[in-house]
């Protein structure tokens, strides 16, 4: 996944260019960030360095790579310029055609991929945009970058987040903010279970925690047993608590309620709806069904 780590380390250092084929290697200039750990290139169909433009051009099943982290595409180039010291330094990176990004903890998927140094912001785009770790998963239509100075993603089109529970908040467009240093609740729970030496995680599976969501037009919460929906909203992962604003509705079944703002505990499913300030209580409305006995007694 491309998150606060991930993006900076994949495609940031000294770059070691190497092939797949019998390319001779060669050495990329500097671009900051871990430059004491190299990052190998390879690629089936070689590599070219392209002084004219100042890129270097990996082309058939490209691989960038750094410890554990790697980059994966059909075509990776990298972009170099002189810096005020009179060196090069790379300064941006495009990936074109099955883009895969993953280290020990994150993994993302695209058709093209641009990490600008610069600004820090991975921008990924194409058809099934995914970014997902062990407790989340981050899906768009139109696209989803990473900000690493804000360890934020933002999700655009058809946008969004299932959480391991089976919570999902999707919208026009999602702000997902993430917390590293948080443990899981497995690890709360499991105090013996790390002393252990624990086995490598898969790509895709570290311990990378949601923190907040923020949803922005056509907002909508769904859970196991209801359905909220809502012109903007907002969760937030610790406490379970989802707020929307705007026209808002809450579905359970067949019953119904509706309102201006709704607040919806969804680790114990209480809720509640309110009118804007100034507006009264009018604004607030319920259809409520009576169950059947035999409708209650089919329940789980």
């Amino acid at each position: 996944m491309i998150l606060r780590h991930a993006a900076a380390a994949i495609l940031a250092g000294c770059i070691l260019v190497a092939a797949a084929a019998p390319v001779p290697a060669q050495q990329a200039p500097a671009s900051g960030g871990d430059a004491g750990t190299p990052v190998e290139i390879m690629a089936r169909d070689g590599i070219e360095w392209d002084r004219e433009n100042l890129r270097y051009v990996a082309r058939g099943d490209a691989r960038v790579s750094q410890g554990d982290k790697t980059i994966e595409a059909d075509t990776l180039t990298a972009f170099y310029r002189q810096n005020q010291s009179g060196n090069s330094e790379i300064y941006r990176y495009t990936a074109s055609g099955n883009v895969r990004i993953s280290t020990a903890g994150h993994r993302a998927v695209a058709d093209a991929g641009v990490y600008d140094l610069d600004s820090r912001i991975v921008t990924l785009t194409g058809k099934s945009l995914k970014i997902s770790t062990a407790t989340q998963q981050i899906t768009a239509r139109d696209s989803i970058e990473y900000w690493e100075a804000k360890d934020m993603a933002v999700a655009r089109g058809n946008a969004l987040v299932v959480t391991a529970d089976g919570r999902r908040i999707g919208a026009d467009t999602l702000a997902a903010y993430f917390d590293s240093t948080q443990p899981q609740p497995q690890q709360r729970r499991n105090a013996a279970a790390r002393q252990r030496p624990a086995a490598p995680a898969p790509a895709g599976t570290g311990d990378r925690r949601l923190e907040r969501v923020e949803a922005f037009g056509n907002t909508v919460v769904t859970t196991a047993t209801e359905v909220a929906q809502g012109e903007t909203g907002r969760y937030n992962a610790s406490t379970g608590i989802a707020v929307l604003s705007g026209n808002v509705k809450l579905t359970r079944g067949r019953n119904q309620a509706s309102g201006d703002v709704l607040e919806l505990n969804l680790n114990n499913g209480l809720y509640k709806l309110s009118c804007k300030p100034g507006t009264g209580t009018s604004c607030v409305r319920g259809l409520f069904v009576p169950e059947k006995r035999n409708e209650r007694q089919q329940r789980p």
